[in-house]
């Protein structure tokens, strides 16, 4: 189970992660540099704008978050943990006018103890707790071609900023609603995801406005595949490792507006040539020197009332081989409400819920260490809008058999998030 909790802890939403920063720039505020929502919104800043017009662009975030495990789990008790964010984009044709060149970077300080070492689930309590150290997360290059209809990244890259992702599931705290659990427990240290990036090459192809072909090869592991402790192993980012097998990411997305917008996405995913002893095929003690996953995503708007209020709800669903998939199926499923509080338009309430299983090869085999079959999390939000750029979210999560296994007892979590964002 420890392995488990190890790859729950690496799972993170696209919501927090800095690989998509330059889409949250908005087309119109090349002369302000300051992203829409930002503390700086409105403020006069002749050096930002500066910067800008010349084709820089950064920004500085921190969050923070308290959480106290109020029953069950390994542990009862409160924590405290933050991370502190930075980034630079680098638009190379206004600085040196390579036309459709950018440079992304960013890197951020993790700090604090996280709740999931109370609880002991799979599923991370939050998609930003980690191991406390100073990291570099991305850094690539991206061409874009063809009227930007194709772009080519290049460098380390982060799968969970564009593979898997849910913009709905985006609203939640826990981490598999964003590297879902299946992903993070099943790929060599928990995959190429927050707060481990692996180095690789990503094609994305947009023959129309409706649909998107995204393929990534990666490096097999982020961090030494032999490592106890990932995080630990590539403290600061820098292990710009090769050599170990092969990961790639393949998925389609088409979205679609028939007066209610909506997004379906189904992809896979192969590890080829996996270290020795990783994956073992769990009937005949064999070393498997592949794994493998399919996937498929829906997100859909079913209700709007004007620019303001909206209901949407969302579905996850992956499978793997049961005979060497410690976790062999998954899905989840969530509802946000947006704009429903009078005069807060902004604000969101949300209900998600999280399932998966582990293989029954592997609870037949292995049934008297008091393994659960299953480990599921319900979690509820609200996300208030404080003002330009500052979010408050409470939050409250349940966990059935938390890091499956039945001596642990279902956990109660309560907590809440604030963020700034500069």
């Amino acid at each position: 189970m420890r392995s488990m909790v190890k790859a729950g802890a690496v799972s993170a939403l696209g919501l927090l992660s800095l690989g998509a920063a330059a889409g949250a720039w908005a087309e119109d505020k090349p002369v302000t540099g300051v992203p829409e929502e930002s503390i700086a919104a409105g403020w006069n800043d002749p050096v930002r704008a500066s910067f800008a017009q010349r084709g820089v662009l950064y920004g500085l975030n921190y969050t923070g978050e308290y959480y106290n495990v109020t029953s069950g789990g390994v542990s009862r008790g409160s924590t405290y943990n933050g991370l502190i964010e930075t980034y630079v984009d680098l638009d190379l044709e206004k600085l040196l006018g390579w036309k459709g060149g950018t440079i992304h970077a960013n890197a951020y300080y993790v700090h604090g103890i996280g709740p999931t070492t109370n609880t002991g689930s799979s599923f991370a309590v939050s998609n930003l707790e980690g191991f406390e150290t100073v990291r570099l997360d991305e850094l690539w290059f991206e061409q874009a071609l063809l009227d930007d209809k194709l772009k080519l990244k290049f460098g380390a890259i982060a799968a969970d900023t564009e593979f898997f992702v849910s913009d709905t599931a985006g609203a939640f705290l826990n981490g598999t609603f964003g590297w879902a659990g299946i992903l993070a427990t099943n790929m060599v240290q928990g995959g190429p995801a927050y707060p481990l990036t692996a180095m690789g090459a990503r094609a994305q192809f947009a023959p129309t406005d409706n649909l998107t072909i995204l393929a990534g090869i990666f490096n097999g592991s982020p961090a030494n595949p032999y490592a106890d402790d990932s995080q630990k192993s590539n403290r600061h980012g820098t292990d710009f490792r090769f050599g170990d097998g092969a990961l790639l990411i393949v998925e389609g997305a088409f979205r679609y507006d028939i007066g209610l917008a909506g997004t379906v996405k189904v992809g896979g995913w192969r590890q080829f040539d996996a270290p020795d002893g990783i994956y073992q095929d769990f009937n005949t003690g064999e070393t498997v020197n592949q794994a493998s996953g399919l996937y498929a995503i829906v997100d859909q708007q079913i209700w709007k009332n004007g620019d303001d209020q909206s209901v949407s709800i969302f579905g996850r669903v992956s499978g793997s081989p049961t005979s060497h998939s410690v976790m062999d199926m998954y899905f989840d499923t969530g509802v946000v409400f947006s704009g429903f509080v009078p005069g807060r338009a902004k604000d969101a309430f949300g209900a998600a819920f999280g399932w998966g299983q582990i293989s029954s090869d592997l609870v037949r085999l292995d049934p008297a260490d008091g393994r659960a079959t299953y480990e599921s999390v319900l979690e509820l939000n609200y996300t208030a809008q404080i003002c330009d750029g500052v979010t408050l979210t409470p939050d409250f999560q349940y966990f059935w058999n938390p890091g499956a296994t039945q001596d642990v007892g279902h956990a109660t979590v309560i907590g809440a998030r604030a963020k700034v964002s500069y």
